[in-house]
C-alpha cells in the first residue's frame, strides 16, 4: 500500500481520479484496508465518495493523510509527533461507546470531527466538546501536531489532569485505538 500512496502523491497533489484508484484498491484489497492505518484511509475514503465526487478540500486533506502515510510505512505521523507520544491511559481500556461520553481532540486521521463523532452516536454514545465531570473518554486524533503541548492539546490534557486530580476517571486513548472499537 506505501508503493501506492507514494506514487498518488508523488507529483505533490491528489487528482480525483488518483483519489478513486485508491479508494478501488482498498475495496479490492480487504486483508490490508482493514487493519490500521488503512482502515482509517479506506473509511476516509468511502466518505468522499459517498457524493459521488471529490471536492478540493477533500483532496487537499487526503493529500496530507497520504503524504504523512508515505513519510511513515508504519502508520501515521512521518514527521509529525503520533497521538503515542502523548500522555495516554496505560493500559488502554476497553473503548465502550453506549452510555459513554467522548471529547475529541487534535485532526482526525478517520475525518472530521462530525465524522467520529456521528460513529460514537450511532454506537449509544455521547460527544462533548470540552471536558467535564460526564466525560469518560478523551481520544487525541492521529494527525497530532508536533508543538502539541503548545496548542489546544496542551490545555486539552490539562483539564484531564484537573478532573483525574478531583477523582474523575477520564480515560485518554489515541485514534488508533478508538477506531479498533468500531469493528
Amino acid at each position: 500500500m506505501v508503493g501506492l500512496v507514494r506514487g498518488v502523491i508523488a507529483d505533490g497533489k491528489v487528482t480525483a481520479d488518483e483519489a478513486y484508484r485508491l479508494s478501488e484498491w482498498t475495496r479490492a484489497n480487504p486483508e490490508v484496508a482493514t487493519r490500521y492505518p488503512a482502515n482509517l484511509l479506506s473509511r476516509r475514503l468511502e466518505r468522499i465518495f459517498r457524493d459521488g465526487k471529490v471536492d478540493s478540500q477533500e483532496r487537499d486533506r487526503l493529500s496530507a493523510i497520504l503524504a504523512q502515510l508515505a513519510e511513515n510505512s508504519s502508520g501515521l505521523g512521518g514527521g509529525a509527533r503520533l497521538a503515542t507520544d502523548m500522555p495516554l491511559t496505560v493500559p488502554p481500556p476497553d473503548v465502550v461507546f453506549a452510555g459513554r461520553t467522548f471529547v475529541f481532540g487534535g485532526d482526525m486521521a478517520y475525518g472530521p470531527l462530525h465524522a467520529c463523532e456521528r460513529e460514537v452516536l450511532e454506537r449509544g454514545g455521547m460527544c462533548e466538546h470540552a471536558v467535564n465531570r460526564r466525560t469518560d473518554y478523551v481520544v487525541i486524533g492521529a494527525l497530532a501536531a508536533s508543538d502539541w503541548s503548545q496548542d489546544s492539546f496542551g490545555s486539552l490534557i490539562d483539564e484531564v489532569v484537573l478532573y483525574r486530580l478531583r477523582g474523575v476517571p477520564i480515560a485518554v486513548i489515541n485514534e488508533e485505538h478508538w477506531a479498533t472499537g468500531l469493528t
